[in-house]
């Protein structure tokens, strides 16, 4: 169970963030007009807002429930992995090689966390 709740938590997050970034593209989500702040609201912010309230939610569980030393480096490695990837795919964002040495580094980073004593 624990490990279905960490991955609804990781593609939730991860998920919420590519939403958010392609309701960005008619504008910021917040600014300011006239001192006033106005929203903007379509239907991928509205959808990514929502998938991150839901992961705050598993965030909150998860973080109760195992290490902070543990949990918080595990799924921050697979969000940035799975956001590298969307980025790529969805964004046409390039594969730069600091980026994939970046991401080998986490990956390798998550191994030496997970050795047993």
């Amino acid at each position: 169970m624990s490990k279905i709740i960490i991955a609804l938590y990781i593609l939730a997050t991860s998920s919420a963030l590519v939403l958010i970034k392609l309701g960005s593209k008619t504008g910021a989500l917040v600014h300011f007009v006239d001192s006033k702040v106005r929203f903007n609201f379509d239907l991928y912010n509205l959808s990514g807002v929502a998938l991150y309230g839901i992961s705050f939610l598993l965030y909150v569980y998860l973080i109760s429930k195992y290490d902070l030393g543990y949990i918080i480096p595990l799924t921050t490695a697979f969000v940035y992995t799975l956001i590298f990837i969307a980025s790529f795919f969805i964004f046409k964002e390039a594969f730069t090689i600091p980026k994939v040495i970046g991401i080998i580094f986490i990956i390798i980073g998550l191994a030496f966390l997970n050795l047993k004593k």
